[in-house]
């Protein structure tokens, strides 16, 4: 790994890639390129996801339906592992591998205790072509409360000398995913604090962004400050305009969500990111 001045550059030592199905292979491809870089852990988890639907059948119905589910899910993780295996043949990353068959309300736990000690999670993007990967990133914000990279189909790994947009509001949840993505900050060329329609009454409405900029560069990020007007009503088309206006190659951002009631629901810019990214996107909580 590089150095800023004679110190070893920020780097995640344990990375974990969750896949659903064959097509995640973005994901598992990405996940690779970053443990090879930062000299990390590979954990991959090739998970099924068994949702057993109860009411309107006979007596003794629900528990066939339930067991026929079950046994089709665990058939379809055996068939991901071996894919796994194929794909992971040569590779010279340190890897571990874990299947699962799991019922969906137990997804939650089952992630939050897996995960729990992974630096960053990598998955598919969400809203594309899985039903199940929304579910599993917001088991994975909210419940094992690990960043996550979600890279869109098409896209790879984040690569060190590129440029980064930070969408900053001063929240916790907008710090929380910053400080979550300081090793790619430290690599990228420039990173863009992105402030959209600050309040006027601000505590840092003299030098919006002041304080996390220089939060950054001591922690050797390159920044730039950039206070951007509402032109729009989503803050999402916002930030995402601006990426492809400076050629940013990743978006950071908070993981906002309305209520405890979500389970799987993301609300405002958090899901109108993750419907839209088309390049990748880390979000931490």
């Amino acid at each position: 790994m590089k150095s800023i001045k004679g110190m070893p550059t920020m780097a995640y030592k344990i990375i974990s890639t969750i896949l659903t199905q064959k097509e995640d292979v973005d994901g598992l491809n990405a996940a690779i390129a970053l443990t090879t870089r930062m000299d990390a852990h590979l954990d991959i988890y090739a998970i099924t996801i068994s949702h057993s639907e109860t009411g309107g059948y006979y007596m003794g119905a629900e528990a066939m339906l339930a067991a026929d589910q079950t046994r089709e899910a665990i058939k379809q993780r055996d068939v991901l592992e071996k894919w796994v295996n194929a794909e992971m043949q040569g590779e010279t990353v340190r890897w571990s591998l874990q299947g699962a068959a799991v019922q969906g309300p137990a997804l939650s736990s089952f992630l939050a205790r897996n995960l729990r000690f992974s630096d960053l999670v990598v998955t598919a993007r969400p809203y594309q072509d899985s039903e199940e990967v929304a579910a599993i990133v917001e088991a994975s914000l909210f419940a094992a409360e690990r960043p996550v990279l979600m890279i869109p189909k098409g896209c790879t790994a984040p690569e060190p000398g590129g440029r980064v947009i930070v969408g900053w509001n001063d929240g916790i949840e907008a710090m929380t995913a910053t400080r979550a993505a300081l090793p790619f900050l430290a690599e990228a060329a420039q990173t863009d604090i992105c402030i959209i329609d600050p309040p006027v009454r601000a505590a840092d409405r003299s030098d919006p962004g002041g304080a996390v900029a220089q939060y950054l560069m001591r922690h050797g990020a390159k920044t730039q400050v950039d206070v951007l007007a509402k032109t729009e009503p989503d803050i999402a088309e916002i930030l995402l305009r601006r990426t492809r206006e400076v050629g940013a190659q990743m978006i950071v951002s908070g993981a906002y969500g309305h209520s405890r009631l979500r389970e799987a629901v993301f609300g405002g810019t958090t899901r109108s990111l993750l419907e839209m990214a088309d390049r990748p996107i880390l979000m931490s909580r």
